[in-house]
């Protein structure tokens, strides 16, 4: 397999981790629950699932008989030291809403939650999101913090063995797993940020699978490769502006506004996409939730400059834009153009991932935007993509929202309480209503993310690799019980 990135912190759910951590710990932990096609929650570590009929809790039995790959007994113990680590976390705030979790018995749990009320956002997190997966509690309590950063203990069907920064993660075979033991002997991970060198080891056999990018995946067919395409999670490009930072010229919204209508977004599409992506103008850009009255800013070249004149900057106007060092050049040399004719000099710096995840959760911040991409799909919950995005704050003792990640960033009130208020909802059709009223309210009254286009996921596997699960929504780990033919 290949990734781009390295480690940042792989086994310590309670400090700072980026999106490709999560990737890199899950072959080794496991969450209880998890999320099927039509995003309802199945039994995974818990065998049963109970929720209270006034939705007050939720009660998780376990299944016995399962121990992390240390000898440390998976039980009601473990699992209570893993959510609370969640509950009691300053970096998440997924789990928030659960006041407590109780031991009910030795494999049996209940998570009560704040005033009685269903919240889920902490009920979907248990079906996958990293700081509240299963990790061993000797593991955590015995092992240094700066160990855990590069080491991870789990109940999955590898064991991470070696990471080698800059080249490869190596897994093992979990002959003790408990849904039987996995056909490979293990898997590598192998680190390559350059597209080309990863497309060379590809072709080469050297990788069974590979996430393509939109502009390789011409190339690929054309060579007999398989490619998958899927909506189930699609990137959706966007820009981040700092404005919660009140020196910042985007903390006056008529600059937000005058940003999204410099930018030609069907241009983007037609350019960088290769035939894969389309243009949106909201978090959520496929069905379900996606909001078809939201109205956007059409590419309005004199509007731009209009309302930046308007914003005090007739002239025009200077923003930097922080992109991950290993990101393709092409979205933000295509964004300088777009905008360089109303005006914005638009200076692109390169940061690292680390330096990266520092910027948007360790507290520095920073002044312009940043690059990044949402994550919605067809059976995306709400509760991850917004809850860990642009509506990820906390309501303290005082009533009042803490911003916990993309610090500089802001985060209204009225959405804060408007996701509050779905989170609750255990009606389907009007849980949706919220999170479409959300979607439009983030784009047309509040310029929050500047969204641009999507591409669905795309994936490309050897015609050796046989057996995996991925898109299928079958297995938590796509390649539990693969195996190579030879």
């Amino acid at each position: 397999m290949q990734g781009g990135l390295n480690v940042n912190n792989i086994g310590d759910p309670t400090g700072t981790a980026g999106p490709s951590d999560a990737g890199y710990s899950f072959p080794v932990v496991e969450p209880l629950v998890r999320i099927d096609k039509n995003n309802n929650i199945q039994p995974w570590l818990a065998e049963e699932i109970i929720p209270a009929a006034d939705g007050s809790s939720l009660t998780l039995k376990l299944r016995k008989g399962i121990s992390f790959t240390d000898g440390t007994p998976f039980n009601a113990e473990a699992a209570k030291y893993n959510i609370d680590n969640g509950i009691n976390s300053k970096l998440w705030p997924n789990m928030r809403k659960v006041k407590e979790c109780v031991i009910v018995d030795p494999y049996t749990i209940r998570l009560d939650f704040v005033n009685g009320k269903w919240d889920w956002t902490a009920v979907k997190s248990l079906a996958g999101f990293w700081s509240v997966m299963m990790f061993s509690p000797t593991f955590l309590k015995t092992q240094t913090a700066e160990y855990k950063m590069t080491h991870v203990v789990g109940t999955g069907p590898f064991i991470l063995k070696q990471y080698a920064r800059d080249q490869k993660l190596v897994y093992d075979r979990n002959d003790n797993y408990w849904r039987g033991k996995p056909y490979l002997n293990g898997i590598d991970w192998h680190i390559i940020p350059q597209t080309e060198v990863a497309l060379l080891s590809y072709k080469a056999g050297e990788l069974h699978t590979i996430g393509v990018q939109a502009k390789d995946a011409g190339g690929l067919l054309k060579g007999g490769f398989e490619i998958t395409k899927t909506t189930d999670m699609v990137f959706n490009m966007c820009i981040l502006p700092s404005s919660a930072t009140p020196s910042s010229p985007l903390a006056d919204i008529r600059v937000r506004r005058a940003v999204e209508y410099a930018i030609d977004k069907q241009e983007l599409v037609d350019a960088l996409t290769y035939g894969y992506g389309a243009a949106t103008n909201q978090e959520f850009c496929v069905p379900p939730y996606m909001n078809t009255n939201t109205v956007g800013y059409p590419y309005n070249l004199a509007k731009a400059k209009q309302l930046l004149t308007e914003a005090g900057y007739p002239n025009g106007l200077k923003i930097t834009a922080y992109q991950v060092d290993v990101m393709p050049d092409d979205l933000g040399l295509a964004l300088q153009g777009q905008l360089k004719k109303a005006g914005i000099d638009f200076k692109i710096e390169k940061v690292g991932y680390i330096k990266f995840v520092m910027m948007i959760q360790g507290g520095e911040g920073w002044e312009g935007y940043v690059f990044s991409y949402g994550f919605p799909g067809t059976t995306v919950d709400p509760a991850a993509t917004l809850g860990n995005g642009p509506l990820n704050a906390v309501r303290g003792p005082d009533g009042k929202w803490t911003r916990t990640t993309w610090l500089s960033c802001d985060q209204p009130t009225e959405l804060s309480d408007l996701f509050e208020k779905s989170n609750s909802e255990r009606d389907s059709a009007k849980r949706t209503a919220i999170i479409q009223e959300i979607s439009k309210k983030m784009t047309d009254d509040y310029c929050m993310w500047t969204f641009m286009y999507y591409n669905p996921g795309l994936t490309s596997k050897s015609p050796k690799l046989k057996g995996d699960t991925i898109g299928q929504y079958k297995e938590f780990y796509a390649y539990a019980f693969a195996w190579l033919e030879k």
